[in-house]
């Protein structure tokens, strides 16, 4: 794709972001390369599908790509990841990294996508795309809300095991830490990882008529789609590739943004990015960073245990 800057709808597209584009694409080529050696469907999704169908390309501010696989090519997909996805691609979800999320992050070694809220992770952090298994939506209501509240349980459980904090000054909150971190332990994170997952496996996408992303936001009003709309696949230009879509995607696109025609500038889902560069690896902004803050987290702590003392004293 061409990397000069440019100007789209009034909004100026920097080199820096045509290059983290380019390495989207990068990521995307071989995830259709990896699809249809095994003969996976797969959809472009939320604000990707958008920009295919309104903008031909990206939209102009986004900064991301969305995918979609229904659950059993999903599955497939990630039995094959350790043979297709090797360097300088990595395959990321809780199965290949401790990432609590319930979708899979395909990344670029060597390039940084640090999200400000996890500068102090340990799990990579190069530009990446996203993809999602689409899972069968429980008729009864109740088996939904079941399935829903246990599965969040769980995933949090992950997701408070990479936050754990220890401090004297948050007893209850250690508590919970390292309650949390015996419980993962002892199983395994991929274990725990899997069991969370298999709530959704139990019900299959065969023997139900809708779907939705089931494992990432619960979200049924604006996305539970018809199964039907995923049977078949046209492809539309975007950028310079032909991009996988559901054939109903004008139905799906209304149903999740209404009047998906009129550009309205959104806030990204994930929030903002505090390093996001092509150029250089995320190790080496993470680095920098915690240099940077070493001496003002000492402060913060020694103004802690004042704090403390003084509240002692009085």
């Amino acid at each position: 794709m061409n990397l000069e800057e440019e100007t789209r709808k009034g909004y100026t597209i920097s080199k820096e972001m045509k290059k983290v584009w380019a390495v989207e694409l990068q990521l995307l080529n071989k995830l259709f390369e990896v699809c249809d050696k095994y003969n996976l469907r797969v959809f472009a999704d939320g604000g990707t599908l958008l920009g295919v169908v309104r903008e031909h390309g990206y939209i102009p501010w986004d900064d991301d790509i969305d995918m979609v696989l229904l659950r059993p090519d999903y599955d497939r997909l990630l039995e094959v990841a350790a043979e297709e996805f090797k360097y300088p691609y990595f395959f990321q979800n809780g199965n290949t990294d401790r990432y609590p999320g319930g979708m899979t992050k395909i990344r670029m070694e060597g390039t940084a996508a640090v999200l400000e809220r996890d500068i102090y992770k340990h799990y990579h952090q190069g530009i990446f795309i996203d993809v999602f298994p689409y899972d069968a939506v429980p008729d009864d209501p109740e088996k939904l809300e079941h399935l829903m509240t246990e599965s969040e349980r769980k995933i949090q459980i992950l997701r408070d095991y990479y936050r754990a904090t220890y401090s004297i000054f948050h007893p209850l909150k250690t508590w919970k830490a390292f309650k949390n971190r015996r419980y993962v332990n002892g199983k395994g994170h991929a274990a725990c990882f899997k069991e969370f997952e298999d709530m959704f496996r139990q019900n299959k996408v065969e023997d139900h008529e809708y779907v939705s992303c089931l494992t990432f936001k619960y979200d049924l009003e604006h996305f539970k789609r018809p199964k039907k709309w995923y049977d078949e696949t046209v492809y539309l230009p975007f950028e310079d590739i032909m991009m996988p879509c559901p054939g109903a995607y004008h139905e799906i696109l209304r149903l999740q943004y209404g009047d998906y025609m009129t550009p309205a500038k959104a806030p990204s889902f994930h929030g903002g990015f505090y390093a996001l560069d092509a150029d250089r690896s995320y190790l080496d902004v993470i680095a920098e960073v915690k240099d940077a803050h070493r001496w003002d987290n000492w402060k913060h702590r020694w103004h802690l245990i004042l704090k403390l003392l003084r509240l002692r004293k009085d």
